[in-house]
């Protein structure tokens, strides 16, 4: 497989680790202006065991992005939707896109089409859909009613709320009927783009087969998230520092693994191309991030219409 990774900063450098367990015969080229994001990228690449066996190069501007079988979109949501189109205009017919996926509805809307009338594949990169504990919780929750509750540190809900949103969506088997956002103030400054705004709070979905959603974000530490699931046939708390406690059958004895890019993004590519994946296309995602965008909106500013552009990341 010959890939094409867009954005090797801190998490497209993780994602540029994980493609050195491409197959023999693979290949891969980076595109990143910055030259220290560039040095440190190759420098996480050079540690990863069998890297050598797979060619890589840097692209420089200009180049053609031809000749590839797969990208990986691993910017910022800003100007995403241009992006996409040039990659997929470009003949790539396999995308895996970072989240934000877009800050519009508007543009995410376009990109749904776009896709489906080049016949591309573009997942979105949630990757607790991979998570083994999580997978077999889903034979409890699909089509039922249950309650999920995330509480989390100041870890970003505005870029990472979407992981909880699919994975409840993941586990229902169905998009929330309803997304309600309360955004704490003061906002932050984003860390990867200081146009754009972060923030903690409190995110409300519900699903239409009633099951409920809360995920409360908290100020003043970072701590990593822990899932309290509660089904009709028991309970389960995962901490996403490893532990999981649960009365449930089939989850005794398991524990929580962080799905890190750097193990697993070859795997990711491999999954869309053969169609054994479990992430969302950008059709399957689409409500989830349209309420989620939605609420947003109708907190920042006060109103929401499709074309108004988010300010997150």
């Amino acid at each position: 497989m010959r890939v094409l990774l867009i954005g090797a900063g801190e998490m497209g450098s993780r994602h540029l680790q994980g493609l050195a367990g491409l197959p023999a015969g693979s290949a891969v080229a980076v595109l990143e202006p910055r030259e220290a994001a560039r040095a440190v990228a190759l420098q996480r690449w050079q540690q990863m065991p069998g890297h050598d066996a797979v060619p890589l190069r840097f692209l420089e501007d200009g180049e053609g992005w031809g000749g590839f079988d797969a990208a990986i979109l691993a910017t910022g949501a800003t100007g995403r939707l241009d992006l996409l189109r040039r990659v997929l205009e470009a003949g790539i017919g396999i995308v895996l896109a970072e989240k934000v996926l877009f800050q519009s509805v508007a543009d995410y809307r376009a990109a749904v089409l776009l896709a489906a009338a080049l016949g591309a594949d573009v997942r979105a990169h949630v990757p607790l859909r991979h998570v083994p504990v999580l997978q077999k919780l889903r034979a409890h929750t699909r089509d039922k009613p249950f309650t999920l509750t995330v509480a989390a540190g100041d870890r970003g809900l505005g870029c990472n709320g979407i992981h909880f949103l699919d994975l409840f969506q993941y586990l229902g088997g169905m998009p929330p009927a309803s997304v309600e956002a309360i955004i704490d103030r003061p906002l932050q400054v984003n860390r990867r783009d200081p146009a754009l705004v972060e923030f903690t709070g409190t995110l409300n979905a519900a699903n239409a087969a009633g099951a409920e959603l809360r995920i409360r974000f908290s100020p003043g530490h970072e701590r990593l998230a822990v899932l309290t699931v509660e089904t009709a046939d028991g309970r389960a708390v995962i901490d996403q520092a490893g532990s999981v406690e649960s009365d449930i059958a089939g989850l005794a004895g398991l524990g929580f693994e962080m799905p890190m890019a750097s193990r697993m993004a070859a795997g990711m590519l491999a999954g869309i191309a053969d169609g054994s994946s479990p992430l969302p296309d950008l059709a399957e995602g689409f409500e989830t991030n349209r309420l989620m965008l939605a609420a947003y909106n109708r907190d920042l500013a006060g109103q929401h219409a499709d074309d108004l552009v988010c300010p997150i990341t």
